[in-house]
């Protein structure tokens, strides 16, 4: 090999090798990357209810805010649709997951085919994303994604309430029916609410590791995130809001995503 093209790929090869490995890779079909970095997470305002105690569950489990460092990853850029999940059941054999109650004769209702599949309990979730080569994102990898960069604002679209994102339905959307947000994500907030690999713990804000936490090491709920169609508008469709459900519950407002 000649001295130029030696050079050529040696610096070619510095270069990649400089270059974080995310970066390096192709962006799998279907998903976006988000960068690696730090990020806000949780409530930095106080509101005035934080001072009462006469609130159901004292929504101070999203403080304090902490000042997060998370490795890029990727995320489906859309919330996994009812024909996804029907592939999934019919590959493995129902082994994985089972067809939603609501599926009349174990089909997808016609019309229905691009909507947020629903009614999958939390291990159904983790079992699909794992047959699709990829997991549950985390609280923190969902509420970075969800911010798309805007940094301490109340939405995933900024500081403005989004009046034409919080109106309420009476069932979950077809799976790109919310514009998309900063990162490209689609029903981020509005469609159906996500599962998250993260068990529930309200205080764990106070005590949570600042680098890629992934969540308590056990508990009895695991954590949700993201307004659903149930929701309306206000608080429950914040980036900081946090919920919580049995992981064995079959809801129709809850839904997911994968990342990677």
């Amino acid at each position: 090999m000649s001295r130029p093209i030696a050079l050529v790929f040696t610096i070619l090869y510095c270069v990649c090798a400089a270059m974080p490995i995310a970066a390096q890779t192709e962006v799998p079909e279907g998903m976006v990357q988000i960068p690696a970095g730090k990020f806000w997470m949780g409530r930095n305002h106080a509101v005035d209810n934080d001072a009462d105690d006469n609130m159901p569950r004292a929504w101070r489990d999203d403080r304090p805010a902490n000042n997060i460092y998370l490795d890029a990853f990727y995320l489906d850029k859309y919330e996994v649709t009812n024909t996804e999940y029907a592939r999934f059941v019919e590959v493995t054999g129902g082994k994985g997951g089972k067809v939603p109650w609501h599926w009349l004769h174990g089909k997808v209702p016609e019309g229905d085919e691009k909507q947020a599949v629903s009614n999958v309990t939390w291990f159904e979730a983790d079992a699909y994303c794992k047959w699709a080569g990829k997991r549950l994102p985390t609280e923190a990898e969902w509420e970075k994604a969800a911010r798309s960069g805007l940094d301490r604002k109340t939405y995933s679209w900024g500081d403005a309430e989004g009046v034409e994102l919080a109106v309420s339905r009476n069932r979950a959307a077809a799976v790109g029916s919310y514009p998309p947000n900063g990162y490209g994500l689609y029903d981020i907030i509005g469609n159906v609410i996500e599962w998250t690999s993260d068990w529930y713990e309200r205080g764990y804000y106070a005590f949570m590791p600042k680098r890629n936490p992934q969540g308590p090491e056990t508990g009895l709920y695991k954590s949700v995130r993201g307004g659903g169609w149930v929701e309306g508008r206000g608080t429950k469709l914040a980036n900081y809001y946090r919920n919580f459900s049995d992981p064995e519950l079959r809801s129709s407002t809850i839904g997911f995503r994968c990342a990677r």
